[in-house]
């Protein structure tokens, strides 16, 4: 008898492992893939972690799992963040800038609002920007090294006596005081059961009556060239939401771009934006997919005019992420289980 069983491995499911073993709870992590694994959302080597978000409660968030990596750090004695600051990109009236300089305030982050010229005289080559539009700096935001983390949160959960079972999927779950889990390979029983399979969550709780609104889309990673080596690794990460809504496109997009910190001389600069998925199916090809490239490469002829007329990426990647296709209203008690999304919303 477990004290808890964690389904799904990924950054979410690893944490909380992690926390409930650092406790002293006998847990269970299960796992449906060999892990480390790139079928999920987690994986890849960084990811953007910044508090300046138009919502607070995100802020705030941000603030606190930032303290939660740091001590990481120390217990393992791993670098896991590199501060770099970022830069975010908006266009009049400002909105999203507004709400996230507010917030920074009032939580005592330190930002500042840099003008096109700034930036450039700043950081030449990061990003050219609309003489109308505006950048808001945020100099304590970095990058968080994911693949690390995760090996780190791996290797304490064993540390406090947690088990690790990858390989391993979930084929039913019967709730109740004790709840039963059945996987290919056995069969376990806890008191607490936690679900947190990222991109597989509409699947695993379909069968406890509950439909979720939650669409799943694959995303397409770029990596390009750095024209001047090495210079992009002394730069912030950035986000453009300063961008209008392109043609043929029903949702407002924006973009993201890192340093060279993945591969040696290629900086990723993509778009946050993708198209619906089953994730058993990802490696399916969908033609919105070509469009979401075309989106990036004429993003890269205004505001990267120094790759040319014809810009083409090094490295082409996917990855997948999990959104409310709705408001998330519907809430459905069951009995041991406790279920956790996380969802990328960007803003």
């Amino acid at each position: 008898m477990y004290d808890s069983i964690v389904i799904g491995g990924g950054i979410v499911g690893s944490s909380a492992a992690y926390h409930l073993s650092r406790k002293g709870k006998r847990t269970l992590l299960l796992d449906q893939f060999h892990l480390p694994t790139t079928r999920g959302s987690s994986h890849g080597v960084g990811r953007i972690h910044r508090s300046s978000y138009a919502n607070q409660l995100y802020a705030k968030m941000s603030l606190e799992a930032l303290e939660h990596w740091k001590r990481l750090e120390r217990e393992t004695n791993t670098n896991l963040y590199r501060q770099t600051g970022m830069i975010v990109i908006d266009k009049p009236p400002f909105k999203e800038l507004g709400a996230m300089k507010a917030n920074n305030k009032a939580l005592g982050v330190e930002c500042e609002i840099l003008s096109p010229q700034e930036v450039q005289d700043r950081y030449p080559g990061l990003v050219k920007i609309p003489r109308n539009h505006k950048a808001l700096l945020e100099t304590n935001a970095g990058f968080l090294r994911a693949d690390k983390a995760l090996e780190c949160l791996r290797m304490q959960i064993k540390k406090f006596g947690g088990q690790i079972n990858d390989s391993e999927k979930v084929e039913n779950i019967l709730p109740g005081s004790v709840v039963t889990v059945r996987t290919e390979k056995g069969t376990y029983k806890t008191k607490s059961l936690i679900i947190t399979p990222g991109p597989w969550i509409c699947k695993l709780m379909k069968p406890l009556g509950l439909n979720l609104p939650i669409r799943v889309v694959k995303i397409t990673l770029c990596y390009w060239t750095e024209k001047i080596p090495g210079q992009s690794k002394k730069y912030p990460t950035f986000c453009d939401f300063g961008i209008d809504k392109p043609d043929g496109f029903t949702e407002p997009v924006y973009v993201f771009g890192f340093p060279s910190i993945e591969y040696n001389g290629l900086r990723k600069i993509s778009v946050h934006h993708g198209t619906g998925v089953d994730p058993d199916q990802r490696d399916s090809f969908s033609a919105d997919e070509t469009k979401d490239v075309q989106f990036l490469l004429n993003y890269m002829k205004r505001r990267f005019p120094e790759y040319g007329d014809n810009p083409d990426p090094a490295i082409i990647e996917k990855c997948m992420y999990s959104q409310v296709a709705c408001n998330l209203q519907e809430k459905k008690a069951i009995h041991g289980v406790t279920y956790l999304i996380s969802l990328h919303d960007g803003k």
